[in-house]
């Protein structure tokens, strides 16, 4: 099968790296595998084979009508049998222009709660699922599906649940190693976020949280549009001994920090199914987590949720998984058990058995209609 797949900008974030994923297991599967986007806002799939954007710069607004229209041109001239998108201005924009083009099998990714969409996008989308634009709608997580459980029936009954999948990570690097290249001390007591630097992310709440305790160090892994302001607050702050950015990486210098901190926090205000705490849990290591449904929905007991409104919380939890390794060490076991449902192969079959029916049965992924 011919398979184009399109997300919205390029850049080193879950919804992009799902993609990418999916488009290389569709290579080893036989299929005639392709990744787009429909800009460039950071270059990090640039030179990836079979990847392309649009664009290459984030767009004006004349600059859309640029991209439907080469989107069109593409779509048209490689006629493919199955376009998935993946976010919600991908989704519209590329069903919108792949349904008038007949694309066979058009299936539309929400990455995110359907509420936290901009309101035209949630209109759009809402409209498009109903009348048929979206051949079927992937839900990555429950939470998702909560988000649209008031949808009108036209739209639920393409919806299905497909859990994201993460390949088994392996760090080839000792932690002392790692820790030495990035200049961060063996010693300390090291937390590690990864993504992008925005008000969902909530990175400020971590840098805000290590004042409070001269002892950790915080581990920042990412870019985005909000790299200036958490640098003007860690200097703000007299923490930025304390902070350590790293700008986009490549996935394996991903893996290595994560595996040389202790503690992977996700202060995110919301979220749908974080790949990278996926990342965290096959690695065995502990996770402390807002309390938002996603994070009750993935992580259950093996981590512990703390509301970001108590900041002190979060403080004492943090100090007692560094006090008690012994406990911290079997949660992180369980969350790793827990964490092998999230496979790269059982996501690529259930799109799979979207596009074939008799496929046969893939469990957890569920229709919710």
């Amino acid at each position: 099968m011919k398979m184009i797949q399109l997300v919205t900008q390029m850049e080193a974030g879950g919804a992009q790296r799902v993609a990418y994923l999916l488009k290389e297991e569709f290579h080893r599967r036989g299929h005639d595998s392709r990744l787009l986007f429909l800009y460039t806002k950071r270059p990090a799939y640039a030179g990836k084979p079979h990847v392309e954007s649009l664009l290459d710069h984030p767009p004006s607004p004349i600059d859309y009508f640029k991209i439907m229209i080469r989107l069109v041109r593409l779509l048209s001239r490689e006629k493919p049998d199955v376009f998935i998108t993946h976010t919600h201005y991908a989704n519209v924009m590329g069903h919108a222009l792949s349904s008038l083009l007949h694309v066979p099998s058009r299936i539309a990714v929400q990455h995110n709660p359907t509420h936290t969409y901009p309101y035209a996008a949630r209109i759009t989308d809402r409209l498009l699922g109903s009348i048929g634009a979206y051949s079927h709608n992937v839900a990555v997580s429950r939470t998702v599906t909560d988000s649209i459980a008031r949808y009108p029936i036209a739209y639920l009954s393409r919806v299905t649940e497909v859990l994201n999948g993460v390949p088994e990570p392996t760090p080839s690097m000792p932690r002392r190693v790692t820790r030495n290249r990035w200049n961060i001390p063996l010693e300390v007591p090291l937390l590690v976020n990864v993504g992008r630097f925005s008000h969902q992310k909530n990175q400020e709440f971590l840098i805000r949280l290590i004042e409070k305790d001269k002892n950790l160090h915080l581990l920042l892994v990412g870019d985005g549009e909000l790299r200036e302001l958490l640098h003007g607050l860690a200097v703000h702050l007299r923490v930025t001994d304390r902070v350590h950015f790293t700008g986009e990486i490549r996935q394996d210098e991903v893996i290595e920090l994560i595996s040389a901190s202790d503690i992977y926090v996700l202060p995110s205000r919301f979220e749908a199914a974080s790949v990278v705490m996926l990342e965290a849990m096959l690695l065995s290591i502990p996770i402390v987590s807002n309390d938002i449904p996603s994070g009750r929905e993935l992580l259950g007991e093996d981590a512990i949720l703390a509301d970001t409104a108590l900041p002190d919380r979060w403080l004492n939890s943090i100090r007692m998984l560094l006090a008690r390794p012994d406990m911290a060490s079997e949660m992180a076991t369980r969350a790793r058990i827990r964490a092998h449902r999230f496979t790269v192969p059982r996501m690529a079959d259930a799109y799979e058995k979207l596009l074939d029916p008799e496929a046969g049965p893939i469990l957890p992924e569920r229709s919710i209609a």
